[in-house]
């Protein structure tokens, strides 16, 4: 990861603020990176089903999809730093619950926690956008992205050193991460949104309800024709990766063997293929194929590598059906964003992209549950086999639309 210069920023943001909020992003994403690949080793300790696991992915999931537009009010109402301090603070008390689990139960409330407050993305990118040029901020949140891969990539890398020490210690070590992001917050960024940025002060008593309804933007977008296959796609093939997250770490630990060590070394290797594939062959593919030809490969290279983790038997087969799955994620994901913003007029780019992550959103909180159902009740493989189906459900609601683009 290379550190921006000075002249990204606006003239008057703060001085090497975005150096700061990059460096923060980095440490707050390496945390996330140490923790995932132990969790199945800690909640193997209480219960040894797939559900337990997908219900504490559906935990987090439904917390933050209620939290989200609250969070993000706040923000945009009273600044973003006080909401960054208590994003960290929020996922240093989940990393804390995770160290220290003395019951089952301390996990959920954990997760609970961590969904309330987890504007950590959302806001360190608005952050970022507040503090830059407008012709540098695609630079800028590009860097963002690099940062939260990088840290993706060297969380799990760290987690093989630690591995001797055990399953809880990856888990204190990402709090201790969470804490030292909240304090970079407290000492090294000022606001970034100034007072007459904010939201309207004329009227600060008036709440605006349908802002705090998380499904507001969804049921608006739905109501848009040419939107309504591009939400469908995006909810099927979201639905089907959000239930291969929750159960990947668990199957390669119960259902291949894999040691924490080994956990570890695929969830970097999965990191490194994302920024791959972001980093350069998502552009690449979008000049050749435009971006439905694009999010069409990109969806038939996820078919295949779901199909492919649901068969794989070994560790060698793992490793190539997480890269392939990874290609396929890599290129569908941002293609699919950019054909809802060509949809959109110009005024709504905003609502509408905030719709599409709503059907994510949505889906990411009940693909874990089906993914964790379906393992226990009928066979370890099933988050990936039903995924494939869920995938090629996104391809063809893809292809028989009409693009209008």
């Amino acid at each position: 990861m290379s550190f921006p210069r000075r002249s990204l920023s606006r003239p008057d943001a703060p001085p090497r603020a975005l150096l700061w909020i990059l460096v923060i992003v980095f440490l707050d994403m390496m945390g996330l990176g140490l923790l995932v690949p132990v969790i199945p080793f800690i909640v193997l300790e209480f219960r040894s089903d797939a559900l337990t696991v997908g219900a504490l992915s559906f935990a987090y999931a439904a917390a933050q999809f209620l939290a989200t537009p609250i969070l993000g009010a706040l923000s945009d109402r009273h600044g973003r730093r006080g909401v960054l301090l208590l994003s960290f603070l929020g996922s240093a008390a989940a990393y804390f619950a995770f160290g220290w689990a003395p019951a089952l139960w301390v996990l959920f409330a954990g997760r609970i926690v961590d969904g309330l407050t987890g504007a950590n993305i959302g806001t360190s990118q608005a952050y970022v956008a507040d503090i830059t040029a407008p012709e540098h901020r695609s630079r800028a949140l590009a860097l963002s992205g690099a940062a939260l891969g990088a840290g993706f990539i060297v969380g799990p890398l760290t987690g093989i050193a630690l591995a001797r020490f055990g399953h809880h210690v990856p888990a204190f070590v990402a709090a201790g991460l969470a804490l030292a992001s909240t304090f970079l917050a407290w000492w090294r960024l000022p606001e970034s949104l100034p007072p007459q940025m904010r939201e309207p002060a004329l009227k600060p008593l008036k709440v605006e309800w349908r802002r705090l309804n998380p499904m507001a933007p969804l049921l608006l977008a739905w109501r848009r024709a040419n939107l309504r296959p591009l939400l469908t796609a995006t909810f099927l093939a979201s639905f089907a990766m959000a239930a291969l997250r929750s159960q990947f770490a668990f199957f390669a630990v119960t259902a291949l063997g894999f040691t924490q060590s080994g956990a570890n070394r695929v969830m970097a290797f999965l990191g490194v293929m994302m920024v791959v594939t972001q980093g350069g062959l998502v552009r690449q593919s979008v000049q050749r194929y435009g971006d439905r030809g694009t999010l069409i490969l990109g969806l038939l290279l996820s078919i295949a590598g779901f199909a492919g983790l649901a068969v794989a038997g070994s560790a060698a087969s793992l490793y190539v059906m997480v890269a392939i799955t990874a290609l396929g994620v890599g290129l569908g994901t941002p293609t699919m964003a950019a054909l809802v913003s060509h949809r959109s007029a110009a005024v709504e780019q905003g609502a509408m992209l905030g719709a599409a992550q709503a059907a994510a959103s949505l889906a990411q909180v009940f693909g874990p549950l089906w993914a964790g159902f379906g393992f226990d009740h009928v066979a370890p493989s099933f988050p990936f086999s039903s995924g494939a189906v869920f995938v090629a459900g996104a391809l063809l609601v893809v292809v028989l639309s009409r693009p209008k683009n």
